[in-house]
């Protein structure tokens, strides 16, 4: 899938940029050192010939992107500094899991049937990047629910096929350009954070 394509790629730009330590602020409010960061995201990029673990009737994970990512996320709840945060982050997830389980309702999966021929898995992507934004506003907020909310419409297709009877269909998760449309949902969110909260600390000088 190209989400994947595009999601190796936008992960060695980030590993070049953090390296030569364009992101700092970024990763200090992410709480994540520059070590750390590199280390996450070369795992991620070489983690991709990792075998996929079953974990129940009908559902796989992906080793090397999936499990990395969840970890991630599982220590940036953890470190939320206040409780509003972690129930904002909450929201956040909810909300985007929901509008992005519209999306691919409303939208046909064929790339050939899709407006300008892209891959559909882009749209949910922006769309979870849009609402976890503006429902998070921070970056670990706005990343958590990005990513999230991509990974959970997975689970909600698994649930779907065992109640349909359907056990026998397989679902990857992080398999099929859905770890792809994962990352590429964080990193938007988070660049939307620190492009909209840019602007608004330079609007708050004036």
């Amino acid at each position: 899938m190209r989400t994947n394509s595009l999601a190796i790629t936008v992960l060695i730009l980030l590993l070049v940029l953090i390296y030569l330590g364009f992101l700092e602020r970024v990763l200090e409010r992410m709480r994540l050192t520059r070590t750390q960061a590199l280390l996450i995201l070369l795992a991620m990029v070489l983690g991709g010939g990792l075998p996929v673990l079953p974990l129940a009737r009908g559902l796989k994970i992906n080793l090397g992107g999936m499990v990395i990512l969840l970890i991630v996320v599982i220590y940036l709840v953890a470190t939320a500094d206040e409780k509003a945060e972690r129930v904002r982050t909450l929201i956040t997830i909810t909300v985007t899991v929901v509008a992005v389980w519209i999306v691919d309702r409303l939208f046909p999966l064929e790339p050939g049937l899709f407006f300008l021929d892209i891959d559909p898995l882009y749209l949910p992507a922006l769309v979870a990047a849009v609402v976890a934004y503006i429902l998070g506003r921070s970056r670990r907020a706005a990343f958590i629910g990005a990513f999230l909310g991509v990974l959970f419409v997975d689970l909600i297709a698994w649930g779907e096929n065992l109640v349909r009877g359907f056990g026998n269909v397989t679902v990857v998760l992080g398999g099929g350009g859905v770890f792809g449309a994962a990352v590429l949902s964080g990193v938007l969110a988070v660049l939307l954070a620190e492009i909209v909260g840019e602007i608004r600390e330079r609007l708050h000088r004036t």
